[in-house]
């Protein structure tokens, strides 16, 4: 049995072959197409409707609210300073309901706007029940006091619509979001600290063209202190002679660090061999320390050296002593001499 369904037609163009006495163009055709028509959906028009009611409560509050409290205001200033006061009265608290619905996944942060949204309603009510009062007669009185529920009704229909459309997160779901959140403020903060970071840097290069003031030079490292200090003592050496010569007493170039620790993550050499030197020992003293290339170092020497090696590699790893590949490398060995210190070093 077919089901009635509601449909439209929906008109489309396209190109299409067309072909006569052997020539072929591509020529327009024009077609239509039945789709069905969706249900209507009576949830999505229902909230609508109410968010539109609800819209509507808000403004006749406000234009109540305005006119009752701007008359009572109005015995003391100018009619237009008095009604342009009264409308704050309840702009307060709907300002303070619209700052909640935006913190609603952050309860320490929507608590604040909650309790200034109530106080200021609650001042709201009272400047209305005031201007009934104050207004003479029975009549009176009840105006000002069903006046002042306007407010409330409306504070009470816009709270229960944004109840409707917020989601309620389990206590994980929402430390998530707060994680998020705080992770999206943090990079917003380092933006703009970065931003200061280089107006300011703008403004000093200025500066400096300007009154034609001497740049600033950054700071040598360890590194270079140690490697020009080693230059002057070793005037022939080759620079990988003197990067070897800094290697062994720790000092090793940051450029190449990265390459060493990668090659020491893979084939398990030595660690300590691209670590830098503590900072209480000075440059100076480390490459005075060891002046002579591994070319010409006595057998003494090469022995001081191949234990400073394994100290440097049991640092941390007390079960994993200097290897043979590290002694080649650092003192320009060959395999049989390199483990034959390593024996009189390791003792195995």
């Amino acid at each position: 049995m077919s089901q009635f369904r509601r449909t439209r037609a929906e008109h489309h163009e396209r190109l299409v072959p067309h072909t006569i006495g052997g020539v072929t163009e591509m020529v327009l055709e024009r077609y239509t197409t039945t789709v069905p028509i969706p249900p209507r959906d009576w949830d999505r028009l229902v909230r609508g409707a109410v968010t539109g009611a609800t819209a509507l409560t808000v403004a006749g509050s406000i234009a109540w609210s305005t006119a009752s409290i701007g008359d009572l205001l109005a015995h003391a200033v100018h009619p237009v300073i008095a009604y342009t006061a009264a409308a704050a009265f309840d702009m307060a608290w709907i300002s303070c309901m619209a700052l909640e619905w935006l913190a609603r996944y952050d309860r320490a942060k929507a608590a604040a706007p909650r309790k200034a949204g109530h106080f200021a309603l609650v001042v709201a009510m009272a400047a209305v029940c005031v201007h009934g009062v104050l207004a003479g007669g029975w009549q009176a009185v009840a105006v000002g006091i069903i006046g002042a529920l306007v407010s409330a009704v409306a504070k009470g229909m816009w709270t229960m619509t944004m109840r409707h459309f917020s989601v309620e997160l389990d206590e994980r779901s929402r430390q998530w979001v707060e994680r998020r959140i705080s992770d999206a403020h943090a990079r917003l903060a380092t933006a703009a600290v970065q931003r200061e970071l280089a107006r300011v840097e703008g403004a000093t290069a200025d500066m400096h063209a300007a009154y034609e003031l001497p740049a600033a030079e950054p700071t040598p490292t360890d590194y270079e202190v140690a490697l020009t200090e080693a230059r002057r003592i070793m005037p022939d050496a080759t620079d990988d002679q003197l990067r070897q010569q800094l290697a062994v007493t720790g000092l090793v170039d940051p450029l190449t660090e990265l390459d060493l620790q990668d090659d020491h993550l893979h084939d398990h050499r030595d660690d300590r061999v691209m670590t830098t030197v503590p900072a209480k020992r000075a440059a100076r003293e480390v490459v005075t320390s060891v002046v002579t290339s591994p070319a010409t170092m006595s057998r003494r020497q090469k022995l001081a050296a191949a234990r400073r090696l394994d100290q440097q590699s049991r640092k941390g790893h007390p079960s994993r002593p200097v290897t043979i590949e590290t002694l080649q490398q650092q003192l320009g060995l060959s395999r049989r001499a390199a483990a034959e210190i390593r024996r009189t070093v390791v003792g195995d």
